[in-house]
């Protein structure tokens, strides 16, 4: 059964592995000031925290990673009470640039540089009842260690490119819920995208119309930054509508 600490030192390898994207050793979590026990206690909770499906080990001499049912756990404890916010620059400078936008399209393009900048992740916005959709952001995954591998990278370009073909099938599967959904890795439904990680919104727009964002980025990703981010934007154009 896993205790306070495996959660603690759960937690820890997640937001480290976000960071820094390299695999987490015991010896760098006992040297942590919350875990007051030594790096063999540190590698039987890792253990443990395997044996449950949260982490997975590459290599065998190697550190752990999480999996994507850590991200689950980590997302879903996060938004049960979400203490995350924005720098007052980054909130100043979504409330200025959306204020700046005219009509529907205006806001829908302005929505997505400002997310994809700011996260520097992949973003899709548009207007749902007119299928116009704006893409950036696809230059940000060349950064990122995840996309090294080309098979990786021709999956998100090639959902990038298809885009708008397929998007009354993308409406159905991806925005379910009233305000945020998130799908993490496997639980993704469109195949190309089950090693990353999603987040979709929808929000209101001038003359009735509906907008739709969707973030695409690694699942090391960082959750609490985004979440914010797109909620504070959908808030700040339902604010300027």
């Amino acid at each position: 059964m896993l205790g306070e600490r495996h959660l603690n030192l759960l937690n820890f390898i997640i937001e480290e592995f976000i960071e820094t994207a390299k695999p987490v050793g015991s010896a760098l979590a006992a040297k942590n000031r919350q875990f007051k026990v030594s790096p063999a206690t540190i590698r039987s909770d890792m253990g443990d925290l395997e044996e449950a499906g949260l982490l997975a080990q590459l290599h065998t001499s190697g550190g752990r990673v999480p999996t994507d049912l850590a991200y689950r756990y980590y997302v879903d404890n996060l938004l049960v009470d979400f203490q995350y916010q924005l720098s007052n620059k980054c909130r100043n400078k979504i409330d200025r640039e959306l204020s700046n936008a005219g009509d529907a399209r205006e806001i829908s393009h302005a929505a997505a540089k400002l997310i994809s900048d700011i996260s520097e992740n992949v973003v899709i916005s548009g207007i749902s009842q007119e299928k116009d959709f704006f893409k950036t952001g696809i230059s940000n995954l060349f950064d990122l260690p995840e996309f090294r591998s080309i098979d990786r990278l021709l999956n998100v370009t090639s959902f990038f490119d298809e885009f708008d073909d397929m998007f009354a099938k993308i409406e159905r599967q991806f925005f379910s819920e009233p305000e945020l959904s998130i799908f993490i890795g496997r639980e993704n439904p469109m195949p190309n995208l089950r090693n990353e990680s999603v987040m979709c919104a929808t929000y209101e727009l001038p003359g009735g119309l509906t907008g739709n964002l969707t973030l695409i980025g690694p699942t090391r990703m960082d959750y609490e930054k985004n979440i914010a981010l797109i909620r504070y934007t959908t808030k700040s154009i339902n604010k300027h509508i």
